[in-house]
């Protein structure tokens, strides 16, 4: 009986696989539409960094950026391209702003934007910091 559920157990696993879609995280699975991007974010530095948190380790890329005249840290899981964790070079990309928070202190930590890259590639990123 035993080899009869592990060999059905293992044509399930495999046909399941076989028929899922292969996408890379970070990638959308329809192109983004360049228009929704409205938002010009000014990257000034990219940099890696890993961070283990309950025995999960990940590398989190973090970008220095102006928006709208303000100098903020955005940050988000970093995106692989072709098995490389990729750094988004310095220069202008379009964005737009997927959750906005409305912190009762005005600040604008909690903020999700999504930044198009070249490629039609989106990287999730958020506010984790502010600058004069």
């Amino acid at each position: 009986m035993r080899p009869v559920v592990a060999a059905l157990f293992l044509v399930v696993c495999t046909t399941s696989l076989i028929y899922g879609q292969k996408t890379r995280f970070g990638e959308a699975t329809v192109p983004p539409n360049p228009a929704d991007y409205t938002l010009k974010v000014h990257i000034a530095a990219a940099h890696l960094k890993t961070e283990c948190a309950n025995g999960f380790c990940s590398n989190v890329l973090y970008a220095d950026a102006t928006l709208n005249g303000k100098k903020l840290e955005l940050s988000g899981v970093a995106v692989m391209v072709k098995k490389t964790l990729m750094l988004i070079a310095p220069g202008d990309y379009p964005a737009k702003l997927v959750k906005d928070v409305h912190n009762t202190d005005g600040t604008l930590f909690d903020q999700e934007y999504d930044l198009l890259l070249p490629d039609n590639i989106v990287w999730q990123c958020y506010t984790t910091g502010i600058s004069e």
